[in-house]
C-alpha cells in the first residue's frame, strides 16, 4: 500500500510540472532570414492587466532581441499578441457491476465523473510589414491554475513566450519543411 501512496504523490507533481502545449504554422514559402526588424503592436486585450500587457510587451522584446532582432518604428515584420481564457470539460464515467453465476441476478450502475480545467492561451503572430500577411502564428496554451499571484503570472509568461519562439523558424531554420 505504501508504493501506491509513493507512485501517487509522484504522478501527481508530474502532473502539477507539465509543459504548455504550443501550436504553430507558418507560410513555408517565406524567406524567414530576410525578418531582421519587428514592431510590437500594442496590446488590445481587456483579459490582460496593464501590468500583464507591460511584463509580456517587455519579455518578447527580450527575446526578440536575445535573436539579433531589432525593434524598429517601421519594421519588417510586426508582432500581433492576443490572450484567451477558456474552459474544458472532460466526461469520464466509471462502471460497477454485481452478477451472478447461475443465478440470473445483476446489477449495473454507470457514476459520471466530469472535470472542467481552467485554460489561458497566448496567441503571437507575425505579420509582414508590408504586406500586411500572417506569415508565422503560435498559440500557447497552459493550465490556469499556474496564475495566482503577480509572480507566477511573469514567470509563466516567460515561459510562454520562450516555448512559442522555439518553434519560429527564422530562429531554428531546422523546422522548415521542405
Amino acid at each position: 500500500m505504501m508504493k501506491f501512496g509513493i507512485i501517487a504523490v509522484f504522478a501527481l507533481i508530474l502532473a502539477s510540472c507539465s509543459s504548455p502545449t504550443v501550436l504553430y504554422d507558418y507560410d513555408s514559402t517565406v524567406n524567414f532570414q530576410s525578418y531582421k526588424t519587428y514592431n510590437i503592436y500594442p496590446i488590445q486585450d481587456s483579459l490582460l492587466t496593464a501590468s500583464d500587457q507591460k511584463a509580456i510587451v517587455e519579455t518578447l522584446n527580450d527575446s526578440l532581441q536575445s535573436y539579433g532582432l531589432k525593434e524598429k518604428l517601421i519594421p519588417d515584420f510586426r508582432v500581433n499578441v492576443y490572450a484567451d481564457q477558456y474552459q474544458t470539460v472532460s466526461s469520464n464515467y466509471t462502471g460497477v457491476q454485481v452478477g451472478m453465476f447461475s443465478g440470473f441476478a445483476g446489477l449495473g450502475a454507470s457514476i459520471p465523473a466530469t472535470a472542467v480545467k481552467n485554460k489561458f492561451s497566448l496567441t503571437i503572430e507575425f505579420v509582414d510589414g508590408l504586406t500586411k500577411s500572417l506569415f508565422w502564428q503560435a498559440v500557447v496554451e497552459t493550465s490556469q491554475s499556474k496564475m495566482n499571484n503577480q509572480e507566477e503570472r511573469l514567470l509563466l509568461f516567460d515561459e510562454l513566450i520562450s516555448a512559442a519562439l522555439k518553434k519560429y523558424p527564422g530562429f531554428y531554420p531546422e523546422l522548415v519543411e521542405d
